[in-house]
């Protein structure tokens, strides 16, 4: 709890100079209001100069100094997080200095002290047209995660507290939540991108977050692609619904695009030229030039321009496709893998079923995005014996 007490200093010249003890967190600051009133017009239990009718501006003025320090105490001291001596410390200096500013006797600093939290909307304005906008919105989860991980755990959540312990805290936290390894992974990663850059705006000197213990935590999950005849098939299933139709019909022409789902409503007969499509993806925003197979131009002719539903409406209806590939065994194999279908599908199905058709791995990663052949091997999904079939017509075996 934080309280504000006024009260007058010795009357000189007939007025008394009012003073004020702010109480908070274990600490109490005595500071001049500026304000002079006489003593005998002065109300201790009302804090307030009487008769009001002749101090109006003093009395607004006090009302406003109360405001302020309320104010200014909510936004330095989160509720449930626990500080140091010293961090109390700190802050009872910046309530010092932003007060002086408010009373006149010092100019406003130009730039407020920027936390960690208050620079995840600097960094996401400064990159807002650099990075997709996915990204950005991403962001917002993670400051969202890290206000409620302060309040939950007590834990203060700034520049200089970016370290092991932070970092053991945070996951376990959000581990707690449910959340899986790959997301989890994410938030850090985030969290690293966040700090370089605070580190070379120098609003830290901290380098914590490069140890080695400070990981990006990832796990192989084991996603899956369909192969050609299982695209042919689900392209060839009936189903009535147009809507619904026409999710599957988008899916399956990504199957030949490779490109995020971010990116498929860029597909269209105007990006294609001489054979090819030309798209400046949004993730990496690097211009894409794929080749197109005359399925991609008939289900283009179908519907002219395409209108894709949002990622989470088309995973819904993937999902809903994807049941009712299961249900009537449109394929004689594994019919259990339609159930995972969702769009990513489609992009890791155009990556496997290029490679063990045999295109160049450097010519898929053209189109993909990818830049490392490790990175890229790790996101196809290719079987021991698909490799040993794609070696065995490899010039050297025969």
């Amino acid at each position: 709890m934080a309280s504000i007490i006024f009260y007058p200093d010795k009357e000189k010249n007939g007025e008394s100079l009012l003073l004020l003890s702010f109480t908070f967190n274990h600490e109490r600051l005595r500071l001049s209001t500026g304000l002079h009133v006489p003593k005998d017009d002065w109300d201790q239990e009302a804090q307030k100069a009487k008769p009001a009718k002749d101090y109006p501006e003093v009395n607004k003025r006090l009302r406003e100094t109360v405001n302020f320090f309320l104010d200014k105490y909510d936004e330095l001291f989160a509720k449930g997080i626990k500080l140091t001596k010293q961090e109390v410390k700190v802050k009872s200096d910046e309530i010092v200095e932003a007060f002086k500013v408010f009373t006149g006797r010092k100019k406003a600093i130009e730039a407020a002290r920027i936390s960690l939290l208050s620079f995840i909307a600097i960094y996401q304005t400064r990159y807002k047209n650099k990075v997709g906008a996915g990204y950005i919105a991403k962001l917002s989860g993670l400051k969202n995660h890290l206000e409620a991980f302060q309040i939950k755990t007590g834990f203060r959540v700034d520049f200089d507290t970016i370290g092991k312990e932070f970092y053991i805290k945070f996951t376990d936290y959000l581990k707690g939540l449910g959340l899986k390894p790959n997301t989890i992974g994410a938030d850090i990663g985030k969290i690293k991108r966040l700090m370089n850059e605070a580190v070379e705006d120098k609003l830290t000197t901290n380098q914590d977050h490069h140890k080695r213990d400070f990981k990006v935590i990832r796990e192989d999950v084991d996603s899956i692609y369909l192969n050609e005849n299982e695209i042919k098939a689900l392209y060839e299933m009936e189903i009535e619904h147009p809507a619904k139709r026409r999710v599957r019909d988008i899916f399956v022409l990504n199957c030949y695009t490779g490109l995020r789902h971010s990116d498929w409503p860029k597909v269209s007969s105007e990006n294609i030229q001489e054979g090819n499509m030309h798209v400046l993806t949004q993730k990496t925003n690097e211009p894409v030039i794929i080749p197109i197979k005359p399925l991609v131009l008939e289900i283009l002719r179908k519907y002219g321009t395409l209108t894709v539903p949002d990622n989470h409406q088309s995973n819904d209806t993937l999902k809903w496709i994807g049941q009712e590939a299961y249900d009537k065994k449109i394929y004689n194999g594994n019919h259990k893998k339609f159930l995972e279908i969702r769009t990513h599908t489609a992009r890791r199905s155009f990556s496997t079923n290029a490679y063990l058709a045999g295109i160049p791995m450097r010519d898929i990663m053209q189109i993909t995005g990818h830049h490392t052949t490790e990175s890229f091997l790790k996101y196809i999904k290719v079987t021991k014996l698909e490799t040993a079939k794609k070696l065995k017509e490899h010039p050297f075996f025969s």
